[in-house]
């Protein structure tokens, strides 16, 4: 794998792994991509897209203010955006004090890669440095994230891949202080009840940029977005997030022979 997998903490092995299984690549009915509601979202429900729609709507949702207020209604919208009165510096610095005060959340996760395949499964996250994503079937893959690496597991190919998890702009959300220095602030966008706020690396070494999308004022983890250096994006979108429950140990065991349990 190309180390621009790497920007989306490998999240996009799952791509080739649905790509190998065509009848897994089209999901059994249209996907509704989860939006906000506006003013004149609320008249009509939402259009479903179909998959050959799925990249244009992952783009779509990456863009300034998209998740809150779409394109066609921005011209038209009066009302207040989040943090209104706030500087976009006040509001990053917001943002980074909510991320570094999170203990662990758990819950659903909904994937959509840069090649429209759509996963889900389950995700466990435990600050600093630990995180697990379990894909439901027919993605035979598991993602674990502990001691600075990242373990890929390929049950069908019976395969343990790693990789330094700070190669990666997810390492934002993985680390104890956000190190100010390295995190450069690429957006501050903000929606009717969301900010989106885009990082990337000082760290030549780190490939791609992570958006971080949160549900405002009270900043709980909406989405997040990682685009890779060829311009694939992979959105990750959170589903039943519970915060502040005791993860064991075990969650975050490396997922190949051998690999011990957490001592703490």
């Amino acid at each position: 794998m190309s180390l621009a997998l790497l920007s989306a903490i490998s999240l996009m092995c799952v791509d080739g792994a649905m790509a190998a299984r065509p009848e897994a690549q089209e999901p059994a009915q249209p996907i509704v991509l989860a939006q906000a509601e506006t003013p004149a979202a609320t008249q009509s429900q939402p259009e479903a897209i179909t998959i050959e729609e799925i990249n244009a709507a992952a783009v779509k949702t990456a863009e300034p203010g998209a998740d809150a207020v779409s394109a066609d209604l921005r011209d038209e919208y009066d009302g207040p955006l989040a943090f209104e009165d706030e500087s976009d510096d006040a509001v990053v610095e917001k943002l980074i004090s909510w991320l570094e005060g999170l203990d662990t959340l758990q819950g659903d996760f909904t994937q959509i890669a840069p090649s429209g395949a759509i996963s889900e499964g389950k995700f466990y996250l435990r600050r600093p440095g630990l995180l697990r994503f379990e894909y439901d079937p027919p993605a035979p893959l598991l993602i674990v994230a502990n001691g600075g690496m990242v373990y890929v597991r390929d049950e069908e190919l019976e395969t343990t891949d790693s990789y330094p998890a700070g190669k990666t702009p997810l390492k934002f959300l993985l680390q104890k202080k956000i190190d100010r220095d390295d995190a450069r602030v690429v957006s501050v966008d903000r929606g009717v009840d969301t900010v989106a706020i885009t990082f990337a690396s000082e760290d030549e070494e780190t490939e791609g940029e992570l958006t971080i999308i949160a549900d405002a004022p009270d900043l709980k983890l909406r989405r997040w977005i990682v685009r890779d250096l060829q311009g694939g994006i992979t959105v990750v979108t959170l589903d039943k997030v519970v915060y502040g429950e005791r993860l064991a140990n075990s969650l975050f065991r490396a997922p190949d022979a051998g690999g011990r349990f957490l001592d703490r």
